[in-house]
């Protein structure tokens, strides 16, 4: 009976034991069943803090936001809300408020007018060219424009050719610049009316048959002077220096000098030039010439004095192509190009940095994204005065990728990491289509964008790195581990 007893008691205990760690198992399994999500956020979360704590960062400042796009729901921050100087990734802001306020299908005129009468082939007069701001007005678009004069039966211009630039204020470089004394083509100067990005390309060739090297410039005009001064030299290093300086009367004097190898390759320069509208005169000047058309008189940069006559207008192409251009290879030129043109267009001419800068802070607030997050100075983060958050940066991403109208021609813009643009060479590994906005300055880098997941799931991210301790190329590398640790969260984020 006792043993009995005690065998059923001992049975009854297993029992309630057993029942027990039912209980306690079911519920580990309920946790785990709930919570998945939190025990990998943590698992992300210190992965991406050990990267963060890199020596190369340990000195700077770093923000980082990663969000899911689909629920909001923040999967990693750090120091979200504190103001980074973004460089390039303020090109985010200047795409975002040009495709929302000018819409994808804008396009920059230029419009061809004379003034006086027409007769015959002759145009007794002026011929007019008025500028509004195209970014993307190149040697080729520019000789099209002179064929179309000709192809319109012109042969003469009695007058002179008059360029008016007005569409734009004179400022020719946005506050806070800090512009280099050898004319980088990144900075170069604005103007309503622009050719090749307001910069010129010079090229120098070994001449085996000559006592010095061959300099060229394109395109070909007569606004530069050209003084070759390079020589050859066995010995010693290469170098190579382009020096200009206006001349008296328009245009510009270069002296190229400098020592390269008679059996070396060909060296490409790109520099900025100081007056962009008689750049584009002079340039197109000569293209006029070339295709028999005859110009009296010469260029004056100031409006009509007379009323004019409609000749044509060429069309740039539409602003989505732009932004792409602008974006994929972060071009400084466009972005402020783009900037004043939105404030000409929205606030009143003449086109102003302040203008443009006036619209993106209504943007801004109708997004709901406050000043307090965000001081900006140019539209394309040259300056580094410029300041944001990642977590507003990352809120800009996520009105865009919900905004229909303007939302696919902005995610289209965006560079594809290890496939095109400015992160071509940065390629994670992985088959995901990452794209981004990069951004580089002297102890700065940023990248900010979106992060496809294979549930189909995006995720917005915003990463910047000011005061950095290290070169750029060891950012780059910290901020792929970043992005590759993403990759991991396939399929997880909305649980």
């Amino acid at each position: 009976m006792t043993k009995r007893t005690d065998t059923t008691r001992q049975l009854g205990l297993r029992h309630r034991v057993i029942a027990a760690c039912s209980r306690v198992a079911l519920l580990a399994g309920l946790l785990v069943l709930a919570f998945p999500a939190m025990a990998r956020a943590t698992d992300i979360e210190s992965r991406l803090d050990r990267i963060i704590s890199s020596p190369c960062l340990k000195r700077g400042r770093v923000c980082m936001v990663v969000r899911s796009l689909k629920t909001g729901k923040t999967v990693y921050e750090k120091n979200p809300d504190i103001l980074m100087t973004p460089a390039s990734n303020m090109k985010i802001i200047t795409a975002a408020v040009a495709l929302k306020t000018l819409k994808p299908w804008y396009k920059f005129d230029t419009i061809f007018s004379y003034t006086g009468t027409r007769k015959g082939e002759t145009i007794e007069g002026d011929l007019v060219v008025s500028g509004h701001g195209d970014p993307h007005l190149v040697s080729e678009d520019l000789w099209q424009i002179a064929n179309e004069v000709r192809k319109r039966g012109i042969t003469r211009i009695t007058g002179s050719i008059i360029l008016d630039d007005g569409y734009f204020d004179g400022e020719l470089f946005p506050a806070g610049w800090r512009l280099s004394s050898i004319r980088r083509a990144f900075e170069a100067p604005l103007s309503a009316l622009t050719l090749n990005f307001n910069t010129v390309t010079v090229m120098i060739y070994p001449d085996p048959s000559g006592t010095k090297p061959i300099v060229v410039v394109d395109p070909a005009t007569p606004y530069f002077k050209l003084v070759n001064r390079m020589t050859y030299g066995n010995g010693g290093r290469k170098f190579v220096a382009i020096r200009m300086k206006p001349r008296p009367g328009g245009g510009e004097t270069m002296e190229v000098l400098g020592r390269i190898r008679p059996g070396g390759g060909e060296l490409i320069y790109y520099r900025a030039v100081a007056d962009p509208s008689r750049y584009f005169g002079d340039t197109f000047k000569t293209l006029l010439s070339g295709m028999g058309v005859t110009v009296d008189g010469g260029i004056l940069n100031a409006p009509p004095s007379r009323a004019t006559t409609k000749l044509f207008v060429h069309s740039s192409r539409p602003l989505l192509n732009q932004v792409m251009d602008m974006n994929k290879f972060s071009n400084n030129f466009m972005a402020e190009q783009i900037l004043k043109s939105v404030g000409a267009e929205k606030v009143s001419t003449p086109g102003t940095i302040g203008k443009g800068l006036a619209v993106a802070e209504s943007v801004m607030a109708e997004w709901g994204i406050t000043q307090d997050r965000y001081h900006f100075v140019d539209g394309s983060g040259l300056s580094k005065t410029n300041k944001i958050s990642c977590s507003a940066l990352t809120d800009v991403l996520g009105r865009l990728y919900n905004e229909f109208e303007a939302g696919p021609e902005f995610i289209s813009s965006l560079a594809v990491m290890g496939k095109d643009g400015s992160v071509r060479q940065r390629d994670l590994g992985t088959t995901d289509m990452v794209k981004v906005k990069t951004g580089t300055l002297d102890s700065v880098s940023a990248i900010s964008g979106y992060y496809p997941l294979k549930n189909g799931e995006v995720l917005g991210f915003s990463v910047i790195f000011n005061d950095l301790a290290c070169y750029n190329g060891m950012a780059h590398e910290i901020q792929n581990h970043l992005l590759m640790e993403l990759a991991t969260l396939n399929g997880h984020v909305a649980e």
